[in-house]
């Protein structure tokens, strides 16, 4: 039987074992309702019955409707962070990937040597190499970034947190900072190689992906719009040459 009791405050966050199963049903179904009902609207009597726990399992994991929505909006920055990881602990995929900004045509690697494309390309292991690192890292960003539910969340969270400013934390380090922290990696071993200049690869990398999020926000109309690929190539390439040039040595 479900009981609407108020939650025990020793317990805030720290249920009596562990159950990661139930509160990852929680999330999911917290994600869902708010998405559905706006956070002034959603109620933990919803979202217990959508995760087919008691309210008080909601409340002795999350304590109260405002954690659980940081909790939820946090969750969904480590889901698509996670899905963003495995492509890039190895450099050499990220090498590979064409820097021709055709994203759907990973088998177009034969083109990508000495002399591919113009510009800022150059030979292997040059200017050209770095930015095609840069282009693949920047359509990843946006695969992240433009995720439909976690820009839905997004878009959730800036419409609320005028009325609630208790939510001002979900806004903070809005894109997960594993994206920063590959540039941060990939930035610092290209500058040991002597290809680049950066003496400072958080700032560089913090703001590479900074104009990447803001093109890709403003261009999708915060996700409400899919952005067809050729302008994905655009934002992507554009940014790299800017920083190439900047950076290179």
């Amino acid at each position: 039987m479900r009981t609407d009791s108020a939650p025990r405050r020793g317990a805030v966050g720290r249920p009596a074992g562990p159950q990661p199963a139930k509160r990852q049903a929680i999330l999911e179904a917290a994600v869902a309702v708010f998405l559905r009902e706006g956070y002034t609207r959603a109620s933990v009597d919803v979202i217990a019955d959508e995760a087919r726990v008691s309210k008080q399992t909601v409340y002795n994991h999350f304590g109260d409707k405002q954690r659980l929505f940081l909790a939820a909006v946090e969750g969904e920055r480590e889901r698509v962070a996670a899905d963003f990881t495995p492509d890039l602990d190895a450099e050499p995929d990220l090498d590979a990937e064409p820097a021709s900004g055709r994203a759907s045509d990973p088998d177009s690697g034969p083109g990508h040597g000495p002399g591919h494309g113009s510009g800022l390309e150059g030979g292997a292991g040059g200017a050209g190499d770095v930015r095609a690192a840069l282009v693949a890292f920047g359509h990843r960003v946006l695969r992240v970034l433009l995720d439909e539910r976690a820009s839905a969340l997004r878009r959730l969270v800036i419409s609320e947190v005028a009325r609630h400013p208790s939510l001002r934390p979900a806004c903070a380090d809005g894109e997960p900072q594993q994206l920063v922290s590959h540039l941060v990696a990939l930035l610092t071993r290209r500058t040991e190689r002597g290809e680049l200049d950066v003496d400072d690869p958080a700032t560089v990398a913090r703001q590479f992906v900074a104009l990447l999020v803001q093109q890709g926000l403003h261009q999708s109309m915060y996700g409400t719009r899919p952005l067809p690929g050729h302008e994905a190539a655009a934002i992507c390439e554009k940014a790299a040459d800017l920083f190439v040039r900047a950076y290179r040595r």
